[in-house]
């Protein structure tokens, strides 16, 4: 697939690849170019979402015969194996996909017979074409409209009212993922709760707690499984030790070695982490790299976790 700015005619930098024949394909309807998702389906009918100015194909569907994005918001519809599913917020998957499976409605759409077209998505009304050529129509929850008309507005105690009011656990998971992708901590963390996600819950808040605006960020990008991203952001702010530690409790062992050699800092906090865990698991050391610096260095439990608190202050 080949992208084109519409306004000055020159091709993007960023093509999209798929293994198969692709034999639909759809933007979606929003403003902002950087929110900019593509939607497709190929010769095996799976359907796959992209953002568009950042290329990452994921399959969100299989057994696809339609789909159609809302004319005014973000929602997705499609119709697959008999039925007619609809994902409130898209953008979940790159947020948290638990969130994105959590954040949809299925509906029966048996009725609509064999190979239906989507012919509109307005509103909550979804305008199907039966092979016979008659019209259907189909209707999905209303709430996530207005959730959207909400959240545009940055109305986040709305929000909260709307879901309560409603007691959806789909609204909630839509309103979680927003509010995780808009950065409003508050917000996410009672959305979470309404969903009994304790474990994410427990993370928001230890986000929350964190002391840099750097490290808060590294903190969402990691929960959105962007790992290099996290680590870049904390590398940039030299926050070298919260670098090291995020791929120690990755078990990145090597990486973590890579960035304390290359900023001169921490190589004898990562051989001692290293050393305790094996320690912990009854295991010898294996990497030649490790065995080459623990014969070098020497590891103080008490200087290093005097380094650690200084660094952390």
């Amino acid at each position: 697939i080949r992208l084109f700015d519409v306004i000055s005619g020159k091709a993007l930098n960023s093509n999209i690849e798929n293994s198969n024949d692709i034999i639909n394909l759809q933007l979606n309807q929003t403003e902002m170019v950087t929110e900019r998702k593509l939607c497709f389906v190929d010769s095996n009918r799976d359907m796959f979402l992209t953002m568009v100015h950042k290329p990452d194909v994921i399959k969100i569907a299989t057994m696809v015969d339609s789909f159609q994005w809302n004319d005014n918001n973000d929602m997705l519809t499609c119709l697959s194996d008999g039925k007619l599913i609809t994902w409130f917020y898209p953008n979940a998957i790159y947020v948290d996909k638990d969130l994105m499976d959590k954040a949809r409605s299925t509906k029966d759409a048996t009725d609509v017979g064999k190979l239906p077209q989507i012919i509109h998505f307005t509103g909550s009304i979804v305008s199907i074409r039966q092979l016979d050529g008659a019209i259907a129509c189909l209707s999905v929850p209303p709430f996530a409209k207005i959730l959207y008309e909400h959240i545009d507005k940055a109305d986040f105690d709305k929000s909260i009212k709307l879901c309560r009011f409603v007691n959806d656990k789909p609204l909630w998971a839509c309103l979680a993922a927003m509010s995780i992708y808009c950065r409003e901590l508050d917000t996410a963390e009672i959305a979470l709760a309404s969903i009994d996600e304790v474990d994410k819950v427990q993370f928001i808040n230890y986000i929350k707690e964190l002391p840099s605006e750097a490290s808060r960020n590294s903190a969402l990008a990691l929960y959105c499984k962007k790992i290099n991203e996290a680590e870049q952001i904390l590398v940039q702010a030299k926050l070298y030790y919260r670098a090291i530690k995020m791929n120690i409790k990755l078990f990145r062992w090597d990486r973590a070695l890579d960035l304390a050699i290359k900023h001169k800092t921490h190589v004898d906090t990562v051989l001692a982490f290293r050393q305790k865990y094996l320690e912990d698991c009854r295991k010898e050391e294996t990497n030649d790299r490790f065995k080459e610096y623990m014969n070098e260095i020497q590891i103080d439990w008490e200087t290093i976790n005097a380094k650690i608190q200084a660094d952390k202050a």
